[in-house]
């Protein structure tokens, strides 16, 4: 049973009434009334505060004064409403790794509360969810940023998996039977907004990185230049690609190339040493290449200084296209070029096996062999070079496997 509330203040009740009753000299709820009703609540006894409250309610002078609210009076009101006693506190959850918001603090919307406070505390609730959303965006940046800033797969592992918000309707802790569930569950769920970024940009971005720091180009759209010079049998060329996840690679080569009628062979190195070969047939309005690498490159004549040009690489899942501009001097045997391309690169046929293979685990699953116990030096030499390429190390193995 409800301790009896002592009698509502008639010259409190007084002046809250002016405030929020609309007349010829108060036309306007204004930010001074809210305060100056704030102030007047605040000096009722604390056993005739919610009397108070249900009063307002009765003559709609409540719902005025909370429909007037903006989200940090409406926090002070019900703080103040939670400091005598008419409200209770559902606890919400600390922050993780990185900031990630937990499940926020709110209200604990009883049905046996006077209609506006109700409104009041729902309205709050709605205020923290989209507080967290907010929070939970940052919170994705952040992550995405340390992945790129990782240096290592044991880093990137370090960070751990991008976590999911969990925030559903039933953290309002509404009754089946409560009347007003469905409505003050649409409005929260409408309030909340949605994240600039999204869980499955953070994983993707996670994977791109991962291939990175294990040698590999990540999978995605791309651009593609290449300037290249040659004389007589000498032969330059730059390339750049581009991903659309913001990586940028440029490699320089240098060689020779010879031709015997329509036939070319270009034999080019890179400055670590690398050779690569690539073999053309010229007919003349269209040509066909292949590279020791395995990108065939189909190019057709258009104009006289321009051809279009198809490309597919198996290996690396590659396909693409675009545009070459050349420039000959055959009396110097000169020739200049600029090549723009683009492109969308898929996994390789390994990386694609290893992806669908239950034995092999991601970047934060905890190898199966560790359970067991293991050692480094015990497990087959396939599977030990598996686990290298994901980043793991004899130091890393020998001190998980402690755990």
């Amino acid at each position: 049973m409800r301790a009896p509330s002592a009698p509502v203040p008639e010259d409190v009740y007084a002046s809250v009434r002016s405030h929020l009753t609309r007349s010829l000299s108060n036309p306007f709820l204004t930010g001074g009334d809210l305060k100056a009703t704030h102030d007047a609540l605040g000096s009722v006894p604390r056993e005739a505060y919610r009397a108070t409250l249900e009063r307002m309610d009765r003559d709609g002078l409540l719902s005025a004064y909370v429909s007037r609210m903006d989200a940090p009076s409406r926090q002070a009101f019900l703080e103040q409403a939670a400091s005598n006693g008419v409200l209770s506190r559902r606890p919400g959850d600390v922050a993780g790794p990185l900031g990630m918001p937990g499940r926020p603090e709110i209200f604990v919307n009883d049905p046996k509360l006077p209609s506006a406070l109700r409104d009041a505390v729902n309205a709050h609730a709605t205020d923290s969810g989209r507080a967290t959303v907010v929070a939970y965006d940052a919170y994705l940046q952040r992550h995405g940023e340390a992945v790129a800033q990782a240096g290592s797969l044991q880093a990137l592992r370090a960070l751990g998996p991008p976590q999911a918000l969990e925030l559903r309707e039933t953290s309002l802790g509404l009754s089946w039977s409560d009347p007003r569930r469905e409505r003050y569950e649409a409005e929260w769920k409408a309030g909340l907004g949605r994240p600039r970024h999204s869980l499955v940009q953070a994983y993707a971005t996670v994977s791109a990185r991962a291939q990175v720091l294990s040698g590999e180009r990540p999978a995605g759209a791309f651009l593609s230049a290449e300037v290249s010079a040659a004389h007589d049998l000498l032969h330059f060329k730059s390339e750049a690609h581009a991903s659309a996840r913001g990586t940028t690679d440029v490699q320089t080569q240098a060689g020779v190339a010879a031709k015997a009628g329509p036939v070319g062979l270009e034999v080019m190195t890179d400055a670590h040493g690398k050779t690569e070969t690539q073999l053309q047939v010229d007919l003349g309005i269209a040509s066909v290449s292949r590279d020791s690498e395995g990108k065939v490159e189909l190019s057709l004549g258009a104009g006289s200084h321009a051809r279009a040009h198809a490309t597919l690489n198996p290996r690396t899942a590659e396909f693409g296209g675009g545009i070459a501009f050349e420039a000959s001097d055959k009396a110097s045997q000169s020739h200049a070029g600029l090549k723009l391309g683009y492109g969308l690169r898929g996994l390789p046929p390994e990386r694609a096996i290893q992806a669908v293979r239950g034995d092999i685990p991601g970047l934060f699953s905890r190898p199966r062999d560790l359970d067991p116990g293991v050692s480094w030096d015990a497990l087959p030499a396939e599977r030990r070079a598996l686990y290298e390429r994901q980043g793991w190390t004899r130091e890393e193995w020998a001190r998980d496997s402690r755990r």
